[in-house]
């Protein structure tokens, strides 16, 4: 009788998991909507798990729809924020004095825009431990990038690679991975610390190839004038990042007191007024964006309580690789696991699922941790539904298909180094 549970039990976790990849092919060739999809997929999930509807501490009413719907409040936040400061920018012309400054000082090497912008967001990425480094740098100097010739998915494959490196290198990362997989943070900054090496030579290879892209400075509607730049708006732009690096603010206390500076300067006669209408603007053209947002938060939260991780790990456990070079190929060939949320991504189903699974194979917890660790950092590069991908993906307005296409194999490339140097190191 136990036997024939457990059979039914596999059955249904294998169930559940060709939905999930047949809910992912859908969206990927556009049949239907992810933010249709994610949340009827998360729900059908844990009402199959046996998660309570009602009356529960992880009830579908109460911590899948209405908690994961707001679970990511604080992202909808800062990209709302973060809209106003764009909007800002291009309102009052500032973006015309960043262009002006890039291209007078680098008019005899446009190519080297390519790699100020690549180091801003390492440092940025580095220190600020949420989405809106990416963001800001995007606000920034995405025009610029443009007017040189990088089109939007170049342009934010740049932008991907080069915070992903910068992630690495970011201490609350190292923190949050820490205690996710039960580590020793030094661990945990080791691995991360070589991680960032290899996406720094994937990032000089991508920019390597691509810099053929960038205009000569003949070609763009360039004329050498004196364009008077607005210094005393531009000083806007860094407030963010003083109030985030000197004072040890957040992000939303830095876009907030950047934006009452840059009213006050530009000679604003009502400057809450003003911020006000900015919000109520911003917020019209963020809709699409927090409403994508709460579908993601819907889905964490369905595939992270209690009886979908119970249905699912044994699943996983009986697929667990048994010997180093099963590992790698494993990790190689499913790798697409750790986008859409899947199984193996250490903020979707992976969460929930890492913490039974790590303690319970028969592998060394050393490599299958270090192969998470690998998978997390593609995740950030390519996985559609993550916080930062979204945000950066409709701000830029671009598709995300093709962004996936250009940056799948520097991605892939720094994935398996990092798979066989977990391999190597720990055996």
């Amino acid at each position: 009788m136990g036997d024939s549970v457990m059979e039914d039990y596999g059955l249904l976790a294998i169930l559940v998991f060709l939905i999930f990849l047949l809910t992912v092919g859908l969206i990927i060739t556009k049949k239907v909507e992810f933010v249709r999809a994610l949340p009827a997929f998360g729900i059908v999930t844990a009402i199959l798990a046996g998660t309570p509807i009602i009356g529960s501490e992880y009830s579908i009413a109460d911590y899948v729809i209405v908690k994961g719907a707001t679970t990511l409040a604080e992202p909808m936040f800062i990209y709302i924020l973060s809209v106003m400061l764009a909007i800002f920018i291009v309102e009052f012309k500032l973006d015309e004095s960043i262009n002006h400054l890039c291209l007078k000082y680098l008019q005899n090497n446009l190519k080297g825009i390519l790699w100020v912008v690549a180091i801003l967001t390492i440092i940025v990425s580095s220190i600020i431990t949420n989405f809106s480094s990416i963001i800001l740098i995007a606000i920034i100097f995405m025009p610029i990038l443009l007017k040189i010739g990088f089109n939007k998915q170049g342009s934010v494959v740049l932008l991907l690679l080069s915070s992903a490196i910068g992630s690495c290198l970011n201490p609350g990362y190292h923190i949050l991975y820490a205690n996710l997989l039960s580590w020793n943070i030094d661990k945990v900054k080791d691995f991360y610390y070589i991680m960032a090496i290899v996406g720094v030579i994937a990032l000089v290879f991508y920019i390597l190839l691509n810099s053929k892209y960038v205009k000569d400075i003949e070609s763009i509607d360039y004329e050498q004038k004196n364009i008077k730049v607005n210094w005393q708006g531009l000083c806007t732009i860094f407030i963010p990042f003083i109030a985030v690096f000197g004072f040890k603010l957040n992000i939303e206390t830095g876009l907030i007191l950047a934006l009452s500076y840059g009213f006050l300067a530009m000679g604003s006669k009502q400057p809450f007024m003003d911020m006000l209408e900015l919000l109520k603007v911003s917020i019209y053209k963020s809709t699409k964006v927090i409403i994508l947002l709460s579908s993601v938060g819907i889905f964490m939260h369905a595939v992270k309580t209690p009886e979908v991780v119970d249905l699912m790990a044994p699943l996983l456990l009986h697929l667990m690789p048994k010997s180093p070079t099963q590992c790698l190929l494993f990790f190689t060939i499913l790798s697409p696991l750790v986008l859409y949320k899947g199984p193996f991504n250490l903020q979707g189903m992976g969460a929930g699922l890492s913490a039974v699974i790590i303690p319970s194979t028969s592998m060394n917890p050393m490599v299958l941790g270090m192969a998470l660790l690998s998978l997390n950092n593609l995740r950030k590069m390519m996985d559609p539904l993550d916080v930062q991908n979204i945000a950066l993906m409709q701000y830029v307005d671009v598709d995300t298909n093709l962004v996936i296409k250009k940056i799948l194999p520097y991605a892939l490339s720094i994935n398996y180094i990092m798979l066989f140097y977990a391999l190597v190191a720990v055996v």
